[in-house]
């Protein structure tokens, strides 16, 4: 092969130049692969050569398309880089092209063994930029006329056919290239008595799926709030996590070209496809055929049970035996190409998921690349409900962009209120004997009386009692637990008394509601787990909060009517003797009672 000088070369370079056409043309490379496989991005269209009548002429086509693909050319310089026709071409980013003899598609930079372009300029004089409306940009100095590039100056081909393969690269990862950034075609220079080998080229995709699965967890800093304030506050924190994804239906796509430059045509016997890992693929119409001249596209599939490990390789080859093509003879051979180290792209499935939660509504959306897990944080005030416990649901629910499965996750909260009972310092002043003395009566028998006698330790109250002598009976029993040295059996006596009439006076289907309670208070359920030990002269809580379940039996709330039943049952008429004479059961009966009558005992959920 015989170089011009560079003088020569400058001629050239100024006489000729180079041009390019770019019409959208299908995908045939993805880059993407995960960080394990990363490599190049490579180009992700297809390419081809033709003539450019407007600039040259007519007739240098000498097989093929002379405006959208010619594969015989009848003479170098008649060679112009375009793309395919509609729906085809290159996306948009920068490249360069080079001129290779078959098999230089190893290596398309400059210094290549098979580098016919490099001898006559640098990469950077073939270098080109292509804006998304798929106008081409270029200021080297090879003809550039109707968006085609002119691929002379570049040396002949030792192929004996003439063949030469077209090589366009992509610049987006820099410079020198991976062959696997770039896409070839093959082109025919002159026509010849002898019948010329097919050649190959191919593409390569590699895809796979990733389905991500997600959870949800609900979390709030207390699920229940007991008589504190007319209003509770729960603060909710919402997170949402998802798992590594599984991977599916990996698998290797692209195209197969085989290049016949002769005139007449080929009878191959097959086309064949493989991954270096050994997985055979499926290629569509391969088998014994006829091709013409020029080039035969074959579509294949690999498919893969998992993600390689490593870099993968994919090589093409097409078959031949002895035959004759016209009046030449073409001897069995085979042709093959290797696409180097394959990209995978990943479709991501349910990569991520809209969070909402049934109180606070839309929380956001959470995507695969997010901290992990991502948290959603808000809070929730309601009211204290009097005399009784409300609880309260919330879920927070995702839901996936691709599939639309959905998840929750709930917590529940409750508020209780606190009783609304009257001390046994009320039942001893003015209005709480006003109500006592003024209560109804049956048959001159205070009503109160009869009911007051149904608890043992209030039996020492007469039968036969007046209202006026109800009064007078309580006064003595608060009275004798206020006495100096008083025992624990008369403390216990008078905190019942106290209770006991707060409950026959906030009823109204017993004495009436007298002491305007918002509930009757025999009704409610009292937490025994948390009692007050130790109340203020004022009625608040100044001291720990323990349980006296145990001086009920051990339950752990009772309703206020069943503590009065269950106290009367531990008691001698008359309350002498109680709860075994054991004064620290005593006591914890005494200050479940205070509790109450001091509006300090807390509702049970």
């Amino acid at each position: 092969m015989t170089r011009p000088t560079a003088t020569r070369r400058r001629s050239i370079l100024c006489r000729l130049g180079v041009a390019i056409s770019l019409i959208a043309a299908p995908a045939v490379a993805i880059a993407g692969a995960p960080s394990a496989l990363a490599g190049p991005t490579p180009t992700t269209h297809a390419i081809s050569t033709t003539t450019n009548p407007d600039v040259d002429g007519t007739g240098h086509c000498k097989n093929g398309n002379e405006a959208v693909n010619c594969n015989i050319y009848d003479g170098k310089e008649f060679v112009w880089l375009t793309g395919l026709p509609a729906n085809a071409g290159l996306d948009s980013g920068s490249y360069f092209f080079a001129v290779l003899v078959p098999g230089g598609q190893a290596n398309p930079n400059d210094g290549g063994a098979n580098n016919l372009s490099d001898d006559y300029d640098a990469y950077t004089n073939r270098t080109f930029s292509i804006a998304d409306n798929g106008a081409i940009s270029y200021t080297g100095s090879h003809d550039i006329a109707n968006n085609k590039i002119r691929l002379m100056p570049y040396a002949d081909t030792t192929n004996p056919g003439g063949v030469y393969i077209l090589a366009v690269c992509s610049l987006a990862n820099g410079y020198p290239v991976d062959p696997s950034t770039c896409k070839y075609d093959a082109f025919k220079v002159g026509e010849s008595a002898n019948a010329e080998a097919p050649t190959i080229t191919k593409t390569a995709d590699g895809a796979y799926t990733n389905s991500y699965t997600w959870a949800i967890t609900k979390d709030v800093d207390k699920t229940l709030v007991q008589g504190g304030g007319s209003t509770a506050t729960f603060n909710y924190t919402v997170g949402v996590t998802h798992d590594g994804g599984t991977v599916s239906d990996v698998g290797v796509t692209g195209i197969i070209t085989v290049f016949n430059p002769n005139t007449s045509s080929v009878h191959i016997d097959d086309v064949t496809d493989v991954l270096s890992d050994g997985t055979v693929c499926t290629v569509t119409g391969a088998g014994p055929q006829d091709i013409p001249a020029g080039d035969t596209d074959f579509a294949y599939t690999c498919q893969l049970a998992g993600l390689p490990q490593g870099a993968l390789d994919n090589t093409a080859e097409v078959a031949w035996s002895n035959q004759s093509v016209g009046s030449a003879f073409l001897p069995g051979d085979t042709a093959g190409f290797t696409f180097t180290r394959v990209a995978f792209t990943g479709t991501q499935v349910d990569e991520c998921a809209s969070v909402s939660d049934s109180y606070a509504g839309t929380l956001g959306t959470v995507c695969v690349g997010d901290p992990n897990p991502t948290t959603f944080t808000y809070s929730r005030t309601v009211p204290v409900p009097v005399d009784t416990c409300v609880s309260y649901d919330n879920t927070a629910t995702f839901t996936t962009n691709d599939t639309g499965t959905t998840g929750s996750a709930s917590q529940t909260v409750t508020v209780c209120g606190k009783d609304y009972g009257l001390t046994m310092g009320f039942w001893q002043n003015k209005n709480g004997q006003a109500i006592i003395t003024g209560g109804a009566s049956t048959a001159s028998v205070c009503n109160s009386a009869t009911w007051l006698r149904q608890f043992a330790p209030f039996q020492d109250l007469s039968a036969t009692a007046t209202c006026a002598k109800v009064g007078t009976y309580v006064t003595n029993v608060i009275k004798a637990a206020n006495a100096s040295g008083a025992s624990m059996n008369a403390m216990l006596k008078a905190q019942m008394l106290a209770t006991a009439l707060d409950v026959y006076f906030s009823d109204a289907a017993l004495g009436g509601n007298k002491i305007s309670s918002p509930l009757p208070l025999g009704g409610v359920k009292i937490d025994l787990t948390k009692v007050c030990s130790v109340l203020s002269l004022s009625g608040s809580c100044t001291g720990s909060m323990i349980s006296t379940s145990s001086a009920f039996g051990g339950a752990t709330s009772m309703t206020v009517s069943q503590l009065l039943t269950y106290a009367s049952s531990q008691s001698n008429v008359g309350g002498s003797v109680w709860y075994g004479q054991v004064k620290k059961t005593q006591e914890l009966a005494k200050d479940t009672f205070d509790a109450i009558n001091n509006s300090q005992a807390l509702v049970a959920p």
